[in-house]
């Protein structure tokens, strides 16, 4: 760059989210470098400060690529925030270091923004793959029936909060591109953690701004035996009870009160359920509490019960829960099975 030029801020800034994990790294940066959409940069951030990770970003030999790290670990939300922070481009996307993008990703997603810049998010659908790359079709499917995105139709959304907050329609750590400076970064906080992708599609449709969404497969999910959503622990799920309490607080949605008041209930329930899973009894009881009165419960009256019988009853109990679950799973499973065959 001469001394006449000032330097080209980017369109896009991608920031890819990275725990000492390096054995998908290196696939997931190609898929970036490789975009037809060629006004990005790229921040690694490394919440692990791994010369490794580090070693894998230099070896691109890319000028658009970035690495940081964090001098000791702040968690995967602040990890994020502290990232986007650098960031120059006035569009964000988000990768983790597990997943991957189609090639024409950035060009399908960005466009829609560029075309109007009332839209606050452009977002499309994904791919379920193994650990190996290779494509689970059946899940892939059921995971967009699960989130509605086979009932949207391509184009812009104008009346998305509920499809954002309820449904959790929005892919966006693997499948979306957003405004910037529509969200108060100060609003990321630790306590959001792993959640930190709902808790942002959350702030971007209390906008109230249109977002736009493209019908197409554009990045794939992987799933394996590292991922953070295999991880169990007694205080998972603290995360969506944060941020249901908040969105309750700051009134971001008043025409979603009551939804939102059993939505905090639920995610009150499955924190007592972790706590009762790892037999630490008492927190799980006041989890359990704080669901019925939040909105009272049948479930919640069981799970207090449960709190307070004998150990070898209770694991009777929850045994018998899972085997009903597994029950139902099985004959919807074989329903959908047997239409398909008509």
């Amino acid at each position: 760059m001469t001394s006449g030029q000032m330097e080209t801020s980017p369109v896009v800034s991608v920031v890819v989210t990275v725990y000492d994990r390096v054995q998908f790294l290196r696939g997931a940066l190609r898929g970036v470098v490789n975009q037809t959409f060629r006004s990005f940069e790229v921040i690694v951030t490394d919440d692990s400060n791994n010369p490794e990770i580090k070693g894998i970003c230099d070896s691109f030999q890319r000028s658009e690529i970035h690495y940081r790290a964090n001098c000791s670990p702040v968690g995967v939300a602040l990890n994020l925030r502290a990232a986007i922070i650098e960031t120059r481009g006035c569009y964000i996307a988000i990768l983790n270091d597990d997943d991957a993008w189609e090639s024409d990703f950035l060009e399908r997603l960005v466009t829609p923004l560029k075309d109007n810049p009332e839209r606050v998010l452009a977002f499309g659908d994904h791919r379920i793959i193994l650990e190996d790359g290779r494509v689970d079709v059946d899940r892939t499917v059921e995971n967009t029936a699960r989130f509605r995105r086979n009932t949207l139709q391509e184009g812009e959304i104008r009346e998305w909060a509920m499809l954002a907050v309820l449904d959790q329609v929005v892919p966006l750590a693997m499948a979306g591109v957003f405004v910037k400076n529509a969200i108060d970064w100060d609003l990321l906080v630790g306590d959001v953690s792993g959640a930190y992708d709902f808790w942002l599609s959350c702030l971007l449709a209390s906008s109230q701004r249109p977002a736009y969404y493209i019908s197409r497969r554009l990045s794939s999910y992987r799933v394996h035996s590292l991922m953070e959503t295999s991880r169990k622990s007694a205080d998972k799920g603290e995360n969506m009870v944060f941020i249901y309490g908040r969105l309750i607080q700051m009134e971001l949605f008043p025409g979603l009160k009551a939804p939102l008041q059993q939505a905090y209930r639920d995610a009150l329930f499955v924190c007592g359920k972790n706590y009762l899973f790892f037999d630490r009894l008492s927190e799980g009881r006041k989890y359990f509490l704080r669901s019925f009165k939040t909105c009272p419960s049948a479930k919640a009256v069981g799970g207090l019960i449960l709190t307070w019988l004998p150990k070898r009853i209770r694991t009777i109990c929850v045994s018998s829960q899972r085997m009903l679950h597994r029950l139902f799973a099985f004959r919807n499973k074989w329903g959908r099975e047997g239409n398909s065959r008509q």
